[in-house]
C-alpha cells in the first residue's frame, strides 16, 4: 500500500525540484566556462556548484598541497551559481569533471548521459538543518517546522532531495513547510540573521558560523554518520568525481592522475592537525575567522570518505532515497552498477598504502 505522504509530490512540481529534468536539456548560459573542455591528457576542467562550501575542501586542499601537480595534471576549477547549470556542463561537455552527490550520476543516466563516479569524497551528505534561535526558540520535533519557511542554497538539487526524504520520514507533507530558495551562502547568512527564515538547510562553513554565534540551533545534522543512517538507513553518499564513460575510458591516465590527487589528499586529512589546516587554510568569504574555520572542517571531519571508495551498499541508499521520492523515476532496469568504477581508487590505495 502507497504511504499518503508520499502522494503530495505531484502538488510540488515534482519534475521541476526534484531534478531539474529542463534544466539539464535546457540551453544554459554557461558563459564563465570555456567553450570546449581540455582534450589535453594533462589538463582536466572540474566544475562545481558553489566554491565557498567546505564539502569540497578535500579538492581545494589537493590543489594547494601540489598533489594534482605531483601527478602531472593541470584542474581548471570553475564555478557555477546551481547545480543544474554544473550538471549541463557536464553533459554538454563544457567540463571534463563535475563535483557533485553520487545521486546525480544515477539521474545522469535516466536522462541518458552515460556517467560514472571515480572516487567518493564525502560518505554522508554534509547538510545540516538549523532552526532560528529567534522564530522557533522551543523547537522539540520535525512538526514544529509545519507552515515555516525554511532557506536552500539552490533549488532542484541534491539539498532539496536530502531534505524532502527527511520531511517526509518525519510524518511531514513537503507542502506543510515553505520553501524559500537562496542565491548564496551569504544571503543565506543574512535572511537568518534578519529574522526572513525560520530554519536553514546548507552545508558548512556557513552552518558553523550560524551556531557559533547562536543564531541557529542544529536539529538534523546529516555532516554524521550516526545520523545519516538512522535516516536514510545506510550512509547516503556526499560528493564525488563524475565523469563520463566516455572520458573514463579514453583517458585513463588522466582520470587515474585526479583519483590519485584525490584519494592522496584524503589520506592527509585523516591525520591533518590544526596547524596543518591552517598553514594550508583555502581562503574564503563565509569564514575569515581562522578559529570558525577550524571548527566547521572539524565538523565535517567524520563525513569525508577515508579512501574514496564507493560501496554497492551506499549507492543502494542513493537509489532508494530516489526511487522513494519519485517510484517512476528511475525504472527496475536501470544498470546502476555501471555508474561507479572503483579501480581507479585501487590503484590509488595500494600505490598510497592505505
Amino acid at each position: 500500500m502507497t504511504d499518503s505522504r508520499f502522494t503530495d509530490l505531484s502538488s510540488l512540481r515534482r519534475r521541476q525540484w526534484l531534478i531539474g529534468c529542463s534544466g539539464l536539456t535546457a540551453s544554459l548560459s554557461l558563459a564563465s566556462l570555456p567553450a570546449k573542455a581540455s582534450q589535453d591528457k594533462s589538463r582536466l576542467t572540474l566544475v562545481l556548484d558553489d566554491r565557498t562550501s567546505l564539502s569540497h575542501l578535500p579538492l581545494l586542499l589537493a590543489e594547494q598541497l601540489g598533489f594534482f601537480k605531483a601527478e602531472g595534471l593541470t584542474i581548471e576549477f570553475v564555478e557555477q551559481a546551481s547545480q543544474v547549470a554544473a550538471l549541463s556542463a557536464l553533459t554538454q561537455g563544457t567540463a571534463d569533471v563535475l563535483c557533485a552527490s553520487y545521486d546525480n550520476a544515477l539521474l545522469l543516466k535516466q536522462k541518458g548521459f552515460d556517467a560514472v563516479s571515480i572516487v567518493q569524497i564525502a560518505r554522508t551528505p554534509q547538510w545540516a538543518l538549523g532552526v532560528s534561535n529567534k522564530n522557533v526558540a522551543n523547537f522539540k520535533t520535525m512538526a514544529d517546522l509545519r507552515g515555516k519557511r525554511i532557506g536552500l542554497i539552490d533549488a532542484e538539487g541534491s539539498a532539496q532531495r536530502c531534505l524532502s526524504f527527511s520531511v517526509l520520514r518525519s510524518g511531514l507533507k513537503l507542502n506543510d513547510i515553505q520553501w524559500v530558495y537562496l542565491n548564496s551562502t551569504l544571503h543565506a547568512m543574512v535572511a537568518v540573521r534578519s529574522g526572513s527564515l525560520d530554519a536553514l538547510f546548507a552545508s558548512d562553513p556557513v552552518m558553523t558560523a550560524l551556531e557559533k554565534k547562536d543564531d541557529l540551533t542544529e536539529v538534523r545534522n546529516f555532516r554524521t554518520l550516526k545520523q545519516t543512517q538512522q535516516v536514510f538507513g545506510g550512509l547516503l553518499p556526499g560528493k564525488c568525481l563524475i565523469i563520463s564513460q566516455a572520458l573514463a575510458q579514453e583517458q585513463p591516465q588522466a582520470c587515474q592522475a585526479l583519483v590519485s590527487a584525490v584519494v592522496r589528499c584524503l589520506k592527509w586529512l585523516r591525520t591533518a592537525g590544526p596547524s596543518d589546516l591552517l598553514r594550508h587554510m583555502v581562503e574564503n568569504p563565509v569564514v575569515p575567522d581562522r578559529l570558525v574555520y577550524l571548527n566547521a572542517v572539524d565538523n565535517l571531519r567524520e563525513s569525508f570518505s577515508l579512501d574514496g571508495f564507493l560501496t554497492p551498499e551506499a549507492q543502494q541508499v542513493s537509489l532508494r532515497m530516489l526511487r522513494m521520492l519519485d517510484p517512476n523515476l528511475l525504472s527496475a532496469s536501470l544498470a546502476w552498477q555501471g555508474t561507479v568504477r572503483n579501480d581507479f581508487v585501487r590503484a590509488a590505495k595500494q600505490r598510497f598504502r592505505m
